[in-house]
């Protein structure tokens, strides 16, 4: 009788233990996606940086080579909102507020440093057929709207991605630049649309519809 006994206990630990080992395991496998991360966005930052720093000190090189450049960039950090997606999702199960916070923060630096690396290049370069789109939600105020805003120009990027770069940043969030233009150009309401096109500037408040958007795009 005691034998059955001790092989139903012992398969008992060994469930327990095996648990136990996979959510060590799961945590150790976070903590590292979560190392390399920081990795790749100090790898990009440095080049953002770098290409900034250049960009400042002397005139830019109109040529392929530095869009193909811009280019590249935007996709490593593109990349990077991809993971950080994830990582603030329901399904992370290991969520840790201060380290997707710390990303965030990194992502959204990211953005904004490219935003005005491919600005100054449209500007100086003198681009006419290029958009930019600044994007600002709350998903506080705009959960459902905000989403269906980030589809279309999910949407709208993937139809246009040769003459076409939009950034998203989350209105709510603690950061400088952010907060600025929250002030300067009254962000009370969401979704909120900032368009730079040919020298000129479009702001469009609440939600914009895929042909609106693209009217711009051929302005």
């Amino acid at each position: 009788m005691d034998k059955p006994r001790n092989i139903i206990t012992i398969s008992v630990i060994i469930s327990v233990l095996s648990f136990f080992l996979g959510i060590i395991l799961g945590y150790l496998l976070y903590q590292y996606s979560f190392q390399q991360s920081v990795l790749k966005i100090n790898e990009i930052n440095s080049l953002v940086i770098s290409a900034q720093y250049l960009a400042n000190s002397q005139s830019l090189e109109c040529s392929d080579n530095y869009s193909s450049f811009l280019e590249y960039l935007k996709s490593r950090i593109a990349q990077v909102g991809q993971e950080l997606t994830y990582l603030e999702s329901k399904e992370n199960i290991y969520y840790n507020e201060g380290e997707v916070k710390y990303l965030k923060s990194q992502y959204f630096n990211m953005e904004y440093l490219h935003f005005l690396l491919t600005k100054k290049y449209i500007e100086d370069c003198n681009i006419t057929n290029f958009t930019l789109i600044l994007y600002f939600y709350n998903n506080q105020y705009c959960s459902n709207e905000c989403a269906m805003q980030g589809n279309i120009l999910t949407y709208l990027y993937v139809q246009n991605k040769n003459n076409l770069y939009i950034y998203s940043f989350d209105s709510s969030y603690p950061n400088y630049f952010i907060s600025y233009y929250n002030l300067n150009y009254n962000i009370t309401t969401w979704p909120f649309i900032i368009i730079y096109k040919r020298n000129e500037t479009y702001t469009i408040r609440g939600f914009a519809s895929l042909d609106e958007l693209e009217s711009y795009l051929t302005k």
